[in-house]
């Protein structure tokens, strides 16, 4: 069994997505960004992933709980994913 992400955030049913698109922990999905890994799960899994999701991966980045982040940066992070395309 594969050793757990310890991803504030990051449950047990979201780890074995993030691993399906190549982030395996915190270098990973820092190197990648939560915008574009947020692109790539609701590619994979359109109906499963939603912006909450998005807050989730953002603030695991950060260690802190997805509650915590600053309605501003909700915003910001909305703003970089809907400039790629419909969230």
């Amino acid at each position: 069994m594969k050793k757990t992400m310890n991803l504030k955030n990051i449950g047990a049913k979201t780890e074995p997505w993030l691993r399906e698109i190549g982030i395996q922990g915190y270098d990973d999905l820092n190197q990648l960004g939560s915008v574009e890994a947020y692109r790539r799960l609701k590619e994979k899994y359109p109906e499963k992933i939603n912006l909450l999701a998005l807050y989730a991966l953002e603030a695991a980045l950060w260690n802190i709980h997805w509650l915590e982040l600053a309605p501003e940066v909700k915003e910001q992070l909305k703003r970089e994913v809907s400039a790629g395309g419909p969230v």
